[in-house]
């Protein structure tokens, strides 16, 4: 069922971004001069760049929410059908979140061309359960962020979602009611899917729609669990 989600994921986002995508344009033809002026401007550009391509703050991305963790399975979330997490299993995770755009993709496809950024997100966790004390969670993987969509100049939309490992100072309750009998390991796949909305004159200011799902994967035990929240992003370079 994992991968029934991942692939109604992409072929999703593929069929919003083709029919949102902007046309494809020929450039105009560039005098001799227009060349010679780019190629010298590119050139002192070049000699006089110092700063390291990393450190152009227009290269990240800041996040913060609120999750609440749930007693639901993805499939459950997936077809809204989630509930919160009951009794020692109820809790939030507050996060934090640094995010670095690793590479600006511009693929073409069916003679229309998108936006799709490539990040390597960073995310501290601290667990909130009811059952326990708070602990820390990190996470971090890489991300594709499809920015091309076809109500943007109403609606200024980014999808995102990737794959990355989750280490966890505890098991979550939740998952320890729902595999009692399971052996837990405390490092996890990690699933991130977002949706980032704000208003076209400020998309740098964006509100974030959150579900993260940790698990074994089939890899380092069978089961997980879901979080779903709401959070606010900073991204200086849109």
């Amino acid at each position: 069922m994992f991968k029934k989600y991942l692939w109604a994921l992409w072929i999703g986002g593929l069929v919003t971004g083709v029919f949102g995508a902007e046309p494809r344009s020929n450039p105009p033809a560039e005098s001799a001069d227009a060349v010679g002026r780019a190629s010298a401007e590119s050139d002192l550009g070049s000699a006089t760049n110092t700063i390291p391509p990393w450190r152009d703050l227009k290269r990240w991305s800041f996040q913060a929410g609120v999750g609440f963790i749930t007693g639901s399975t993805i499939d459950e979330v997936a077809t809204f059908q989630s509930e919160l997490g009951k009794g020692d299993a109820h809790g939030q995770i507050y996060l934090m979140q640094v995010s670095y755009k690793a590479a600006e993709l511009k693929p073409e496809l069916f003679g229309r061309r998108f936006a799709v950024d490539v990040e390597l997100p960073l995310v501290l966790g601290v667990v909130d359960e009811h059952g326990h004390k708070s602990f820390m969670q990190y996470s971090g993987g890489v991300t594709l962020r499809w920015k091309t969509l076809p109500w943007n100049r109403w609606l200024y939309t980014n999808f995102e979602t990737g794959i990355g490992l989750t280490y966890s100072q505890h098991v979550l309750a939740a998952e320890r009611e729902r595999h009692p009998d399971r052996e837990r390991s405390h490092l996890e796949i990690y699933w991130p899917v977002q949706l980032m909305v704000a208003h076209p004159r400020y998309r740098e200011h964006q509100l974030v729609l959150f579900l993260h799902h940790h698990s074994g994967g089939g890899i380092f035990h069978t089961g997980g669990a879901n979080t779903l929240g709401v959070a606010y992003r900073y991204v200086p370079g849109e």
